[in-house]
């Protein structure tokens, strides 16, 4: 059985770990072997710690679980940005049950909670260029690439990303 749920503090190894996965199967060759491979494990575990017991006011983080284990979530920082709105900072889902509409699932979650916040808000987040994948699935979903810049700010070398938008979050939140 699938259920959706908010996370709490006990979640933050299982999220670490989820992440971590994604992160090795879609950003090999982004950073480094080592990165994906040694440091990852032990940054994730302290930044999911870190936002799971010590959560900032405007932060929300979702799981999907499915049979008791946690196969996906989203965290989100509701109107992170003055322009841009909410920022979905984290969606991630195990490979294992990719296209069983856990992450659009997921998203919708995210918008339902922004337009709450905000019934005039707007979504955006950043994902690497090369994870076209992802690309593809924010396109499907209505999200826009609205500038592409390179940042050093996760994992170990400059990347290029994408900020992917959606002005509005009606339709997102109905997926």
């Amino acid at each position: 059985m699938l259920t959706y749920r908010q996370a709490n503090a006990g979640d933050y190894l299982e999220i670490a770990k989820l992440h971590v996965k994604s992160w090795q199967q879609h950003y090999r060759g982004d950073f480094s072997d080592h990165f994906l491979d040694v440091e990852a494990a032990s940054e994730r575990k302290e930044v999911w710690k870190d936002r799971l017991s010590n959560p900032s006011p405007n932060q929300f983080v979702l799981v999907a679980e499915q049979d008791g284990e946690i196969c996906g979530f989203a965290c989100a920082f509701l109107e992170g940005d003055a322009e841009y709105g909410t920022l979905l900072d984290n969606l991630h889902v195990l490979a294992k049950v990719k296209g069983k509409g856990i992450g659009r699932h997921l998203i919708s979650l995210v918008a339902q909670e922004a337009l709450k916040n905000n019934p005039e808000g707007k979504l955006y987040l950043w994902v690497l260029k090369n994870n076209a994948s992802a690309m593809a699935f924010y396109e499907r979903l209505g999200g826009v690439n609205g500038e592409t810049v390179v940042g050093n700010d996760i994992g170990d070398q400059e990347v290029l990303k994408c900020r992917v938008t959606w002005e509005s979050l009606k339709v997102l939140a109905h997926w």
